[in-house]
């Protein structure tokens, strides 16, 4: 069944979103969380650099979660955005979103800095903060429009 799944799924036409995905907050999940961001890329039609700034900014959200969050489930979200669209206003997006229930979240840690620089290399935006008591980290990473 798996197979014939696989088989109507068209390269290039992602499949509506977001994609969730719930992880402890071990290191070794950024392996997990990379291959589901990688193949929902994959069938948007990604080309390679794209991934790989995915799976970047994908490993990024998620170990400055484990870092610096408090132990607790980090929800992380996969999504694609369109033209004009809020998360996609210059054009098409990967959006990456992750978020961990905390108490505190020190903004200025230095891990955090050297988050915020390794994701605006590889994204077109980036928001690193706190929502309704959970850490929040927000990468927008652009994709070539589809031919």
């Amino acid at each position: 069944m798996a197979e014939a799944a696989l088989q109507s799924a068209e390269p290039g036409v992602a499949p509506n979103g977001p994609v969730q995905l719930c992880v402890p907050p071990e290191p070794s999940m950024s392996r997990v969380a990379r291959l589901a961001a990688s193949g929902l890329a994959s069938l948007a039609g990604c080309t390679v650099d794209e991934i790989e700034d995915i799976k970047i900014a994908v490993s990024e959200v998620l170990i400055a979660l484990i870092e610096h969050g408090e132990g607790g489930r980090i929800d992380l979200e996969f999504d694609l955005a369109r033209p004009g669209t809020v998360a996609g206003p210059h054009g098409a997006a990967f959006v990456v979103r992750g978020r961990s229930p905390v108490t505190s979240f020190a903004l200025d840690h230095p891990d955090l800095l050297l988050c915020r620089t390794v994701l605006e290399g590889v994204c077109t935006s980036a928001e690193i903060g706190t929502v309704e008591g959970h850490a929040q980290i927000v990468a927008v990473v652009a994709m070539a429009e589809p031919n």
